[in-house]
């Protein structure tokens, strides 16, 4: 079994919370880093909640940052589509 990969986030309450990382990667064409990540939450359709954030180097620690651009929220919502796909394919 393949050990999960975790970060602590802090919530805009200052609170400490644990996340699973689903993957990070490169968009070139923005010349950045993201990060796929949840909580294990789940909504109203029963769905696992993701998170996407811009993922920044400060020293020796990483802060997340918003996704600025509809066009970078489509080019993540590309890769989760097929990290999706990719799934369906495995099981």
């Amino acid at each position: 079994m393949e050990e999960k990969e975790t970060v602590i986030v802090i919530d805009k309450d200052g609170k400490e919370r644990e996340a699973e990382v689903l993957v990070t990667f490169r968009i070139h064409e923005y010349n950045k880093e993201y990060i796929l990540y949840t909580f294990d939450e789940v909504d109203e359709n029963e769905m696992v909640k993701i998170y996407a954030s811009t993922l920044v180097e400060k020293g020796d620690m990483f802060s997340f940052e918003a996704i600025e651009t509809p066009e970078e929220w489509a080019t993540i919502k590309d890769v989760m589509r097929d990290m999706a796909q990719s799934k369906q394919g495995q099981a």
